[in-house]
């Protein structure tokens, strides 16, 4: 596949993104359903195709575009994908399955580091982000419909930003 090629469906991809998470955010939350979490489903493919540092800035710059696309504060979730893909980071050397099992681990460290990073925003900025309400009520929806739609999406980010290493060329770079 050529460059040009890549570019294109680099920027179909995101487009995709944008347009997915906005209309699932505007149906779902009509239904008091916290959608799924593409943008941190994007940081998770960044971090099993990157090296640790580009990884986490391209999770940063991810969180970033949610945030302008969004309302609320800017720089929140763009730390909430750096802390997801941070945890991530850290756990891919360890996951060696490709399997249900390492799709799983792998969603869910990703949204406990952004879970994370959300509570030590809020400790630090003295502020509500992160209450008993949204950990009982958000917390639950978005973990269980990112899981759901792990595996399709995963499909359409192979097809958008490139497969993923095997582990003989993880373990060369």
């Amino acid at each position: 596949m050529t460059r040009a090629n890549r570019a294109l469906r680099a920027v179909l991809y995101f487009l995709l993104l944008i347009g997915l998470q906005g209309a699932l955010s505007s149906l779902l939350t009509r239904v008091g359903v916290t959608p799924p979490d593409l943008f941190l489903l994007t940081g998770v493919a960044f971090a099993l195709r990157l090296r640790s540092l580009p990884a986490l800035l391209a999770g940063y710059g991810v969180g970033l575009l949610q945030d302008v696309l969004g309302h609320g504060l800017l720089g929140l979730h763009a730390a909430g994908v750096a802390g997801g893909m941070l945890v991530l980071v850290g756990l891919r050397r360890f996951i060696t399955d490709s399997g249900v099992f390492q799709s799983i681990l792998t969603v869910i460290s990703a949204i406990l580091g952004q879970w994370a990073a959300f509570l030590i925003l809020t400790y630090w900025l003295r502020g509500g982000l992160v209450t008993v309400d949204a950990l009982i009520h958000v917390l639950p929806w978005q973990a269980g419909l990112t899981l759901l739609v792990y595996p399709a999406w995963a499909r359409v980010m192979t097809w958008g930003l490139g497969p993923r290493p095997s582990a003989e060329e993880e373990m060369a770079v």
